[in-house]
């Protein structure tokens, strides 16, 4: 009747030229359940590590032809070996000798002679340490591999909806143009939300990619000079006729210029705009102000919302961020215009965030190098 095998603790590579000792630490720790493997030199030792990392590596100081110094020094600027911890085993009681074992990548150390509870307390905690840090490293490379596998497939999906998704949008503006005119008031009335409907998901879906493109740095930024006031003036031509129940201003008419992409700057402003035109109640304002500073230059969206709550400021630029917000009942938001905005403006080398005055309003702001 074959016999299950005894779980190991760990595994343990001892490193001491003396054999009394690797003897001693072998047994105790082979006793107490840990794989144990043994190395009388340094080479030999690197040569076990590369081979097969252990959970932990008891390291004695003195040792000929290479000291434990030097092989701790090798394993850390090794790939395979640079996350093993490295207990010193040392007869030294100067203060200097142990600070240099920790300066030079140790985690703990033991004195010769060894106290069994000693040596043992030691090596449990370390190990205990090195397994879980190795599980989180699993548990974390999973994780992004879910992550990728989820956007990779979000990605296909939108990318194939995209061409009915068009066919929808025109055919739907077509029925508008040409049939609107023999519809009652209410049919009309559906048809134009279906339009909305459809012109939404084209928008949260070229948003979709377009953060994709810029995530994997694949979205190229075209640099010229361009005035910056021009481009929110544009912005609020567009937008403004869209909704009559919310004023959009420019607070300066000054001439603003710098070197960006005039197209992926418009499209930021564009958000950030109808950002604020979806928090700012009826018969109120949203302004735009556009100045110069030292070396940047700064455009500020001033809406007069509920604002934004210290704890969304953050998440409302990270993707899918607004809907953990949300969840929360903490901001409410669409999409990943927020997101977007952050990765367009960090393109840039720029930077970008919000100022907020909960319940008095938010700015949203971004700054361009000059």
């Amino acid at each position: 009747m074959a016999h299950e095998a005894t779980p190991s603790f760990g595994s343990v590579l001892v490193v001491d030229d003396t054999i009394e000792n690797l003897r001693l630490l072998s047994n105790l720790l082979g006793e107490q359940g840990y794989e144990v493997r043994a190395a009388t030199s340094g080479r030999q030792a690197l040569q076990a590590v590369e081979r097969d990392p252990p959970d932990l590596i008891l390291l004695d100081i003195n040792m000929p032809e290479m000291d434990g110094f030097e092989i701790c020094r090798r394993l850390k600027a090794g790939e395979r070996s640079k996350d093993v911890p490295v207990i010193f085993l040392t007869a030294l009681t100067d203060t200097a000798d142990k600070v240099r074992a920790f300066e030079t990548g140790g985690v703990d150390y033991v004195t010769k002679p060894f106290q069994f509870e000693e040596v043992m307390a030691r090596v449990r905690t370390h190990v205990t340490l090195s397994r879980t840090q190795a599980a989180l490293v699993e548990s974390y490379k999973r994780l992004r591999d879910t992550e990728q596998l989820r956007d990779d497939l979000v990605h296909m999906v939108v990318h194939d909806m995209r061409s009915p998704l068009v066919a929808l949008l025109i055919n739907l503006r077509l029925v508008r143009t040409t049939a609107a005119a023999a519809l009652g008031d209410d049919s009309r009335e559906i048809l134009q939300a279906a339009v909305q409907s459809a012109e939404e998901l084209s928008r949260m879906a070229n948003e979709l990619l377009d953060v994709s493109r810029l995530e994997q740095q694949k979205m190229p930024v075209g640099r010229a000079v361009w005035d910056l006031t021009q481009i929110a003036s544009d912005v609020r031509a567009a937008l403004g006729p869209l909704d009559r129940e919310r004023d959009i201003e420019i607070e300066s008419g000054e001439k603003v210029e710098t070197e960006c992409d005039g197209a992926l700057v418009r499209r930021v402003i564009e958000n950030l705009v109808s950002n604020g035109m979806r928090h700012t109640p009826a018969g109120s304002r949203i302004r735009i102000a556009v100045t110069r500073g030292d070396h940047r230059v700064r455009v500020a969206v001033h809406d007069e919302g509920r604002g934004v709550p210290p704890g969304a400021r953050e998440k409302i630029f990270e993707k899918f961020g607004t809907l953990e917000a949300r969840h929360e009942q903490t901001y409410h938001s669409t999409g990943l215009g927020l997101a977007f905005c952050k990765l367009a403006i960090e393109a840039h080398g720029g930077t970008i965030g919000v100022d907020s005055r909960v319940p008095a309003g938010s700015t949203f702001w971004f700054e361009l190098p000059s």
